[in-house]
């Protein structure tokens, strides 16, 4: 491991932030000479100018802009490693990013039993279809829906639920489908990315008709709420739909599922964990996630 010295990297950092010795000699409780003689040692040690400097003028290099961008990643994860430790004592808030169909048919019905457990402990739920910054954002969990390879975060699978059909008991009052194909004669729901039905209709050998036609939402909330309105059938993970399937607001029309290359996954940087409250909002989640897995029979 190559590493500079940190205390010159520390003034670098600092001068550059504020384009200013003086300043920098403020923030750093030193004097603006000792902070110029460590960047002079980090220009030697480097062998590389960082800085123009003049009688009024001061500027980093074309190189100095590089090394900048370059460390400034892991000077933030420094800083929000050490804050989220020293926070420890005292956090009572757990940030988690989703989607709004994954907060109100997944989340919000589990959470109260963690908030018994831990009083006083406020989740904070930041309901959003895009993909989040997480150390930009302050987020301490994200769960996401995909084949849970994310580069530098730690990710568990979460909700990895087979696929089956579901519609309103309206749609269904004159006739029941008896086959895969005849489900074609019915509206077919669609999440925006439109998938999950081919395969499901490949899985059942049917590949000469158009799974695309229907009406399209933006998450799988919305492919729910038409589904319980009568407007069509949908395509969706049982433990998404167990209580309206178990109140029959929901039924099966064909009794198949089909497993399904992507999944739910909670996905997190490891300094998150460093608070308590974080450890024990993850470890709940992922235990109440592991204990659902294999409760309802498939159909």
């Amino acid at each position: 491991m190559t590493l500079p010295p940190l205390q010159a990297l520390v003034c670098f950092a600092t001068v550059a932030r504020h384009m200013s010795m003086k300043a920098a000699a403020e923030e750093l409780c030193i004097t603006a000479s000792a902070v110029s003689q460590q960047i002079a040692r980090l220009e030697a040690w480097l062998n590389v100018r960082l800085f123009m400097r003049g009688p009024r003028f001061l500027a980093l290099t074309a190189e100095g802009h590089i090394y900048l961008r370059a460390i400034q990643p892991a000077f933030n994860q420094i800083s929000q490693a050490t804050q989220r430790l020293m926070d420890n004592a005292s956090q009572s808030k757990v940030t988690v990013s989703c989607t709004p169909g994954f907060a109100i048919q997944w989340l919000l019905p589990r959470l109260g039993a963690f908030e018994k457990l831990h009083p006083g402990v406020e989740v904070q739920i930041n309901t959003t279809n895009r993909v989040v910054n997480l150390s930009n954002e302050g987020i301490d969990f994200a769960v996401r829906h995909g084949a849970g390879v994310y580069p530098g975060l730690q990710s568990h699978c979460l909700v990895n639920d087979h696929l089956l059909p579901v519609c309103s008991p309206a749609l269904l009052a004159e006739n029941r489908p008896a086959s895969p194909r005849e489900l074609l004669n019915y509206p077919l729901l669609h999440d925006e990315h439109r998938l999950d039905w081919r395969l499901w209709f490949d899985t059942q050998g049917i590949e000469d008709v158009d799974t695309d036609k229907g009406p399209v939402f933006i998450d799988s909330n919305g492919v729910i709420e038409a589904a319980l309105a009568g407007r069509g059938v949908a395509l969706v993970r049982r433990v998404l739909v167990a209580e309206a399937l178990s109140s029959g607001r929901l039924i099966c029309p064909l009794a198949i599922t089909v497993a399904s290359p992507i999944a739910y996954y909670l996905v997190y940087d490891e300094s998150a964990v460093l608070q308590r409250m974080s450890r024990d909002f993850r470890d709940w989640l992922l235990a109440t996630a592991a204990s659902e897995e294999h409760r309802w029979p498939y159909p």
